[in-house]
């Protein structure tokens, strides 16, 4: 690090810290700059046709070439989501895409422009890919992925390939394209620094005090002087295998047989990589109409072939084919680890009947329907018919394994039944009758809920448990207001 000199009452001193990018900012040489905090003096920076310092002739160019794209129309509330969509898109370019939150995308180039002929045919093609898609890029190109990204912030649409140009080409962006915290730029503005030419003037040792380390090394790794890193965006796996048929198939049955090595392979591909899935699509391409899509959804997280042939067979069994099949393609959702459960050794050892709880949910909703089986949640709520939701997932797991048994009984010892009905059901005079006579007997209660106010549906009943003469249980309450009586439940 090059020594600098002052006077300080007539005594030569030397500085304890150096110029922060001194060696690198020949084209600032002529650039005053006011520097209202009392820290060391710059010195002055070298000509431009000043010999480069044996340091920076030793440092190692970079060996990449990064090119920032921003999304300024891009919104918060979509960004992580639709970022990685078009991330996909800009794999067709490279190997290498980082995103970089809130807005922007960096792609490394470098082993790019060979294989596109040209860095300005690879920069065509990206535009083109944007201006498809309907969106407003700023684009930059830098050896660097601050600097690239700093300037694409700033609007500037710049290709610069040699790492000594950067000093110069960053000198004149507003502190602002950094996107550093709101307090780090206020203490820059405070002190007069609002471009960062401006603060690479700055003592370093200076820098590093009055705002913080991580921001020399921010401009470290902007001017090439430091590696940074990035972390790769990796698309999510899914399994997809195409199939096309010498002759078209015009029954299930032989497209059940044609879709047994398509549900190998993917079997196996989920095997090699430890990994499940929970949601198939099958698609079956016609001669002359559209393809017709077969979804099918899992229970539960699973590789296991037998699993994905019997749910598949299930649904093919209840289609018709609208016209004969030319060809199929096997795709899978997104792959998910598998839990422990999942891999369980012995589970093909096991008694009883051919078919665990995921397999029997699977089957019947590939019977049924996918929204003819779910689950029940509960929700903190005192009115019955409020206290619970349905939910397509499934928690299969027994409820003694994980301690949590919930007790459906009051502190006062008042059941509640677990078959409600969809709407309380009036009772007819003859059964208020039997009420009267003793034939339905009360057997518990009352038990008063009035709640809902807030929200316009409140209630106001008393709760009773009645028994039929021949030992039905029934869970009927009276309004407080209308003195109406209502069946709501019954117990097993």
């Amino acid at each position: 690090m090059s020594a600098q000199k002052r006077r300080m009452g007539g005594v030569a001193a030397r500085s304890v810290t150096a110029d922060l990018f001194a060696e690198m900012l020949p084209a600032m040489a002529s650039q005053p700059v006011p520097v209202p905090v009392p820290v060391s003096a710059p010195v002055p920076a070298a000509a431009p046709h000043a010999v480069p310092s044996p340091r920076e002739r030793t440092r190692p160019l970079p060996k990449q070439l990064w090119c920032a794209v921003v999304f300024p129309d891009l919104g918060d509330s979509e960004a992580a989501v639709t970022l990685q969509r078009l991330s996909l898109h800009a794999l067709q370019f490279t190997s290498l895409v980082s995103i970089e939150m809130p807005n922007s995308l960096l792609l490394e180039i470098k082993g790019s422009v060979k294989l596109f002929g040209s860095l300005e045919l690879l920069h065509a093609g990206l535009a083109a890919v944007w201006e498809r898609l309907a969106w407003r890029v700023q684009r930059a190109t830098a050896p660097t992925t601050l600097a690239a990204l700093w300037l694409a912030r700033a609007g500037i649409p710049s290709c610069i390939e040699d790492p000594r140009s950067l000093a110069g080409a960053l000198a004149e962006l507003p502190i602002a394209c950094t996107a550093w915290e709101p307090e780090r730029l206020q203490t820059l503005r405070s002190m007069g620094i609002t471009r960062l030419g401006e603060l690479l003037r700055l003592p370093r040792a200076g820098v590093a005090r009055r705002l913080s380390p991580a921001a020399v090394l921010d401009l470290d790794i902007a001017l090439a002087r430091q590696t940074a890193p990035r972390r790769a965006f990796v698309p999510r796996e899914r399994f997809r295998r195409r199939c096309d048929f010498e002759t078209e198939i015009e029954t299930v049955a032989y497209l059940q047989k044609a879709l047994e090595p398509l549900i190998e392979h993917c079997a196996q591909f989920l095997r090699e990589r430890q990994a499940g899935v929970q949601a198939l699509e099958l698609k079956l391409r016609h001669r002359v109409l559209s393809v017709t899509r077969v979804r099918v959804g899992l229970a539960s997280i699973t590789s296991d072939r037998r699993r994905l042939a019997d749910v598949l067979d299930e649904k093919l069994g209840r289609l018709e084919l609208p016209a004969p099949v030319r060809g199929m393609e096997l795709l899978s959702g997104s792959l998910q680890p598998l839990s422990g459960s999942s891999l369980d050794a012995f589970a093909g050892l096991r008694g009883g009947g051919r078919d665990t709880a995921p397999e029997l949910v699977e089957r019947l909703r590939a019977r049924l329907g996918e929204s003819a089986v779910y689950g029940i949640e509960c929700i903190p709520e005192h009115r019955p018919e409020a206290a619970w939701q349905r939910v397509h997932e499934l928690q299969l797991t027994p409820a003694a394994r994980t301690g949590s048994v919930r007790d459906w009984r009051l502190q006062d010892d008042m059941p509640r039944p677990v078959w409600l009905l969809a709407e309380p059901l009036l009772l007819s005079a003859a059964q208020l009758g039997q009420l009267a006579q003793g034939a339905l007997a009360l057997e518990g209660g009352p038990e008063r809920i009035e709640s809902g106010w807030w929200d316009g549906k409140g209630v106001a009943r008393d709760y009773y448990v009645a028994r039929q003469m021949h030992g039905a249980r029934w869970w009927i309450f009276q309004e407080r207001q209308t003195k109406r009586w209502y069946l709501h439940g019954v117990f097993a």
